[in-house]
């Protein structure tokens, strides 16, 4: 009995310890974490002002003291994306989203950069990955960039992305505006023109926007409605390359 009795508190001792070993760790973890955030926030300010240096030193320091840490890689990424340090702000993109699938700021503004280097496919992975947290407010924006991207390569997939974005915001322009073009280029003329009128019909329409919908009007037979919006481009955008477009038109045709 003395025998189980010492096993016993033996085992008490050794569970305690590995407890208590494993709330250490826990703990110094979550104060890297805290510590790495103060300098990272820190360099975010240090960014706005543009003093590139003292943010530098500030995100390194975060760095150093948790090397995983995704905020600081995020936003050193974007003082790169500053400097034009094209390949390190790719790595650091990467990393911040490596570390936590969970920013979606770094996955969005990472698909966005991929996308303007022209590495449309590659972008849509990070556009995705911004837009299934559930916790991200600009979801929407991931699914209509992706969208943009994918469009620009003619691809059918584009208004797949697209149509999810206006499902969560019927009234994003930039959405409706990409789905009336490509409903126009594909000839489903009667459905670009539902797009770009809903468009029109929340904002102020700009010279591309009214010459999209005299061409959709042109290809439909509807010259009353064609002539209308020809007409609004010329008098209230006369320097507009919509206009001079118009212009040379009317002159090949005489």
């Amino acid at each position: 009995m003395l025998l189980l009795a010492l096993m016993i508190t033996l085992s008490a001792c050794t569970t305690s310890g590995g407890v208590s070993n494993s709330y250490e760790k826990r703990s110094e973890v979550v104060k890297n974490a805290d510590n790495a955030l103060i300098h990272a926030e820190l360099a975010r300010g240090y960014l706005q002002q543009k003093q590139y240096a003292i943010a530098i030193d500030e995100l390194e320091l975060a760095l150093r003291i948790d090397p995983q840490h995704s905020e600081s890689h995020y936003i050193m990424a974007l003082l790169m994306l500053d400097l034009e340090q094209y390949e390190k702000a790719e790595k650091h993109f990467a990393d911040a989203v490596r570390f936590d699938r969970n920013n979606s700021s770094a996955a969005h503004d990472f698909g966005m950069f991929l996308c303007q280097i022209d590495r449309e496919r590659e972008s849509v992975e990070y556009f995705e990955i911004a837009a299934s947290n559930p916790l991200f407010e600009r979801a929407e924006l991931s699914n209509m960039r992706a969208g943009e991207c994918l469009a620009r390569l003619n691809d059918p997939k584009a208004e797949e992305y697209l149509q999810r974005a206006l499902a969560v915001n019927p009234q994003l322009r930039p959405a409706l505006y990409r789905l009336s073009t490509i409903k126009h280029q594909r000839r489903d003329h009667f459905s670009a023109r539902a797009y770009i009128e809903r468009y029109m019909a929340i904002t102020k329409p700009q010279p591309a926007a009214l010459f999209l919908a005299y061409q959709i009007e042109s290809s439909l037979n509807a010259s009353e409605v064609a002539e209308k919006y020809r007409r609004q481009i010329l008098e209230e955008f006369p320097g507009s390359k919509q206009a001079k477009a118009l212009r040379g038109s009317n002159r090949r045709q005489r």
